[in-house]
């Protein structure tokens, strides 16, 4: 099963709360999480500029002329 970039950042958000209310020991789940959030966004980061950095309009939003 393959986690989105949006469900990694959650859980990366849900470690850090269990870090800051259970203690430490937990850090290497919220650090496991966090390495991923940014792997993912790098590959992402370095597709578009691959591409001449073009995005896509996301869903919802239009871009303004």
């Amino acid at each position: 099963m393959s986690l989105s970039l949006n469900d990694l950042e959650n859980g990366r958000r849900i470690a850090a709360l269990v870090v800051r209310y259970c203690g430490e020991k937990y850090f290497p789940l919220f650090d496991r999480f966090d390495r991923e959030v940014r792997e993912r966004a790098s590959a992402a980061d370095r597709i578009e500029a691959a591409l001449g950095g073009e995005t896509p309009a996301k869903p919802g939003k239009r871009r303004r002329p």
